[in-house]
């Protein structure tokens, strides 16, 4: 059966479950084993899903097993058909309700050495291409490199990146949040040459541990700058939107920022999701 493998930005967590979240197609869902795999488990059954985790080097054999698997017991289905018929259907079959989907949510912390990202982006893609009938990259052009972007075309499967109503790979995960790169574009023009630092639910979070009491926190040094006035905060649906604006307006009055409300949407993930996996579930015929 077909199976789809993700590679996820840990800022595009609340995108991915959404989109996981309404397919009704998935018939398993495995989550590589890491730090974030079980915060990312807990947000799945909250919204009725059941994955499960592995780790990496056991997750191989137990996709391609259970991929045979869904595949014999569709064939069975048919009894009366010849061989070709049963496997033509089950082929059909395949093309909808019987979808493997692996997520590998990477961390957020990988963006502080950008050869880092760009190496442990291409190593886990190339990994899971083993098994893979495709995979799509949930990041943005941060991901990789002009290299390695040539390198992960050449993988054993297919890959598919988020992109926007242009076709464009969106910039970041802000793009993407945003609705895309000319979105991007026009709400950084309502700063108005203002420094302006963006928020998401996610964002927020990361930014909390980042720069609590007794962390250095010299990345953000800059924050402290009058010049950064500005924070967007980008309300999306399917945000929990009572602590997310509690935790935004703490974060502008640490920095004295005026926070400016934006409208975000899921389109970029879930039209870039559903596509993939179109393309992976596609009937041969």
């Amino acid at each position: 059966m077909p199976v789809l493998s993700i590679v996820a930005c840990e800022m595009l967590e609340d995108e991915l479950v959404h989109v996981l979240s309404i397919d009704n197609d998935i018939k398993q869902l495995y989550l590589v084993e890491n730090t974030n795999s079980f915060r990312l488990a807990r947000k799945l059954k909250s919204r009725g899903m059941r994955p499960f985790i592995f780790p990496f080097d056991r997750l191989s054999a137990i996709v391609m097993k259970n991929s045979r698997d869904l595949f014999s017991e569709i064939i069975l289905r048919f009894p009366k058909f010849s061989i070709f018929k049963k496997i033509h259907y089950a082929l059909k079959a395949g093309k909808c309700d019987h979808l493997i989907i692996v997520v590998n949510l990477l961390p957020k912390d990988l963006h502080a050495d950008t050869d880092r990202l760009h190496s442990e982006v291409y190593r886990n893609a190339r990994d899971m291409a083993k098994f893979s009938d495709g995979i799509l990259l949930f990041y943005g052009k941060c991901a990789y490199s002009y290299e390695s972007k040539t390198k992960l075309k050449s993988l054993d499967c297919p890959v598919y990146f988020l992109k926007d109503n242009n076709s464009e790979v969106v910039e970041d995960c802000i793009s993407t949040a945003l609705g895309g790169n000319d979105a991007y574009t026009k709400a950084d023009k309502l700063g108005k040459g203002k420094g302006v630092f963006y928020v998401t639910p996610m964002w927020i979070n990361y930014m909390k541990e980042e720069i609590k009491p007794g962390r250095s926190s010299n990345d953000y040094k800059y924050l402290n700058d009058p010049n950064y006035s500005l924070l967007f905060k980008v309300n999306r649906p399917d945000s929990d939107n009572a602590d997310f604006s509690r935790n935004a307006s703490e974060f502008a009055k640490t920095f004295d920022m005026d926070i400016i409300n934006i409208n975000g949407t899921m389109k970029i993930a879930t039209d870039s999701y559903m596509n993939a996996k179109l393309a992976v579930c596609k009937d041969p015929d």
